[in-house]
């Protein structure tokens, strides 16, 4: 995931260069960080999108793992193109008439079957009744390729989706009101760590706790990543703040000086 990518490069970068650690980081599905964290065999997460998203991973796990807090703040549910009418689709329950889901293709672009986005949105398709629609899941990638597509096509789409995203700053999009609140509402991103991180690694435990995004500029930062690379938008977000690094890492309010 597009956030995932930025801020795990973040938070490896600075632990590398500032605690002098070898930081490895490890693509793999959301429930299996869930498992590995609690059973120690991966030390950090930073993807727990909480309370509502991941609540199912979280009970399982929160007596086996360190919660340092939230990063940023997010928000799940299903993005149309601000071109498809207001006026006929403005809530998820419009999905249900049959001539409004034929003008979609009679399908919602999901991401990966195991994400919380996908279990959400299997969840909405029965919660409003949605027997005519069906979730096609695949990627994060395949989801922002088919919306891409659509837009340029100028055809009407409803793809599952999230903020912070790229995707939001470069096309005119909205979310669906979800009046159920299936998909909750603002949710907070958690960094979580393996039982006794905070005793073994201090100084990263102490990183964790004050690690915070402002969600406007890391929707800049995604842009910038997907515009070049993570490497490169991250690079040049780490040298833009500087005081904010030296907090970050050593809890110092102010630049260096």
């Amino acid at each position: 995931w597009a956030d995932a990518e930025a801020v795990t490069l973040i938070a490896a970068r600075l632990i590398e260069r500032h605690f002098d650690l070898e930081v490895e980081r490890v693509m793999t599905d959301i429930g299996i960080q869930y498992r590995a964290v609690a059973d120690g065999d991966l030390d950090i997460m930073l993807m727990a999108w909480l309370p509502l998203t991941h609540r199912d991973y979280w009970t399982r796990v929160r007596d086996r793992v360190v919660d340092f807090g939230s990063m940023y703040s997010g928000r799940l549910g299903w993005v149309v193109p601000d071109y498809v009418s207001e006026s006929e689709v403005r809530s998820i329950p419009n999905l249900r008439d049959p001539a409004i889901a034929s003008r979609f293709g009679d399908q919602v672009q999901g991401i990966d079957p195991g994400s919380g986005l996908n279990q959400a949105s299997e969840e909405a398709l029965r919660v409003y009744n949605l027997r005519d629609l069906k979730l096609v899941s695949s990627s994060s990638a395949a989801m922002t390729a088919v919306l891409d597509q659509a837009i340029r096509q100028q055809r009407w789409v409803v793809v599952t989706s999230w903020t912070p995203h790229w995707m939001f700053a470069r096309y005119k999009l909205r979310f669906l009101d979800d009046p159920d609140r299936v998909f909750g509402g603002i949710e907070w991103i958690h960094a979580l760590g393996r039982q006794q991180l905070d005793l073994d690694m201090p100084e990263v435990a102490g990183f964790l706790t004050r690690f915070h995004l402002p969600d406007r500029e890391l929707s800049d930062l995604l842009l910038a990543a997907n515009e070049t690379s993570a490497e490169a938008a991250v690079e040049a977000y780490l040298a833009r703040h500087p005081a904010r690094v030296r907090y970050w890492t050593t809890g110092e309010i102010g630049a260096a000086g």
